[in-house]
């Protein structure tokens, strides 16, 4: 009896993923029923080119030590307001 338990479960399972969803075939329209498939791209000519790793750390870094400049002087700017 264990045994069958998991085979229906199995079955029931790839019946439910075999059933027709009417409500999402019948959202489409007979002219993208009838329409071609889209044109597919290598995905390298689909992305962007990412910069090398020591250039993109690079302006990482900086863009970092910047902000944590304009951090200190606001710090000290409040202190200063403060007393």
């Amino acid at each position: 009896m264990q045994v069958l338990t998991p085979i229906a479960l199995l079955l029931a399972v790839a019946a439910a993923a075999c059933t027709r969803v009417p409500e999402l075939e019948d959202r489409l329209t007979p002219d993208l029923r009838s329409a071609d498939y889209p044109r597919l791209l290598p995905l390298d000519d689909a992305l962007e080119p990412l910069d090398p790793p020591q250039q993109a750390s690079q302006e990482l870094k900086n863009e970092l030590d910047a902000r944590s400049d304009r951090l200190k002087r606001r710090a000290e700017a409040v202190k200063k307001a403060e007393i």
